[in-house]
């Protein structure tokens, strides 16, 4: 019976080095994981999806999307910090914000700008800076439809002689930004408003379609510009530098995966504003998930 006993247990290790070796040998372990960052708001969201979808179909992995973060400096501290590989922003917000660098005359020229950022970052920070989307989100002041026409709005600069009874809304990381931010936007352009609302992107844009406030810092790719009947009015003066999105790795990530690279390929340069317009729209206006409305462009471009 001892030697019966002996001849089983010997038999069932067998079995589990076995298993354990084929464990091993078919990657039986769990996925490698890895972190993608967006803020607040749909644009970043949907892109940061996007990405997300495609690296788990191509490469293989799992890839967490954590959401709503409160700024860009916020999420460029998790990415130092390697909580984050990965996140989506924009050229003119890491050069004025992170970088901090003045906008003047001789930084309007988008690829320059780029260029600026992409080096920068590869030095400073050891982060590629992939060539941008292809639109440009930039800040913008937006009033109603009706105001416009009443007033005769149609550059910043006509706003000059109303300000003074005009209350604004602005989400507050603009209200904090230096060279591109609220206090050298009204600087520039001699704006005295009677108030400066701070308040969520969301309640921004309600709050101006219900006439709370008489105007808003917008974004120019906001799918609610279009649904809300806003005006956009010409940054006359040229005080924006360019926003061109574009996404941002840690290089060491590529460096073990570049083919990341090749991956994220199609997706360079495809977008115009009127897409990413229309995209946003989808999830401010028509209430859609982000990662719905992402896998919907990736299965109606062919890539998923």
């Amino acid at each position: 019976m001892r030697g019966w006993l002996r001849w089983v247990s010997l038999l069932l290790v067998g079995v589990f080095l076995v298993a354990g070796a084929g464990c091993r040998a078919s990657g039986g372990g769990e996925k490698e994981t890895l972190v993608i960052a967006s803020q607040n708001y749909a644009e970043p969201q949907i892109l940061s999806e996007m990405i997300k979808q495609l690296l788990e179909a191509k490469l293989g992995v799992t890839v967490e999307h954590k959401r709503n973060f409160q700024g860009s400096t916020a999420v460029h501290q998790a990415l130092e910090k390697g909580d984050v590989q990965i996140y989506n922003s924009y050229t003119g917000t890491q050069f004025t914000g992170i970088l901090g660098m003045d906008v003047t005359d001789e930084w309007k020229d988008r690829q320059k700008v780029y260029e600026y950022v992409r080096d920068k970052f590869h030095e400073k920070y050891g982060i590629k800076v992939f060539e941008p989307y292809g639109f440009n989100n930039t800040y913008a002041l937006a009033v109603r439809k009706e105001t416009a026409e009443k007033l005769g709005f149609e550059k910043i600069s006509d706003l000059v002689s109303h300000a003074p009874e005009m209350t604004v809304a602005t989400d507050p990381t603009f209200q904090e930004r230096k060279g591109d931010g609220w206090d050298d936007l009204v600087k520039t352009y001699g704006l005295d408003f009677k108030e400066a609302k701070g308040m969520s992107y969301d309640l921004m844009y309600h709050a101006l379609k219900a006439g709370d406030v008489d105007a808003a810092v917008a974004y120019s790719t906001d799918g609610r510009i279009v649904a809300f009947d806003l005006v956009v009015l010409e940054d006359d003066k040229n005080f924006f530098p360019p926003y061109d999105g574009a996404l941002f790795v840690k290089e060491d990530l590529l460096e073990k995966h570049p083919e990341i690279s090749e991956i994220v390929a199609p997706l360079i340069g495809s977008f115009d504003e009127e897409t990413m317009s229309r995209l946003n729209s989808e999830v401010d206006v028509n209430k859609k998930d982000p990662s719905d409305v992402a896998r919907e462009y990736l299965k109606e471009k062919g890539l998923l």
